[in-house]
């Protein structure tokens, strides 16, 4: 599962749900609610891991890699 993942990286770099909620403009328990019912949106999962440092990397077998940043996270309006 997705959440889980994410959570295990929060853990390795000691990000707190409360400090990722913030950078998200949300409450930790929203947040705690989006992970525990696996329903991160593709922006606020790139957001989030753009905050820890890291990316999503999608390989399409055998040798086209795709990239995800934040870059890719478009603002509603």
């Amino acid at each position: 599962m997705v959440s889980q993942k994410v959570k295990q990286i929060m853990r390795l770099k000691k990000a707190t749900n409360v400090q990722v909620a913030e950078h998200l403009g949300t409450s930790p328990q929203a947040l705690a609610n989006k992970f525990s019912r696996g329903t991160l949106s593709a922006n606020e999962l790139i957001t989030i891991l753009d905050f820890l440092g890291c990316q999503i990397v999608v390989e399409a077998i055998p040798d086209v890699i795709v990239k995800f940043n934040i870059d890719d996270v478009r603002e509603e309006s």
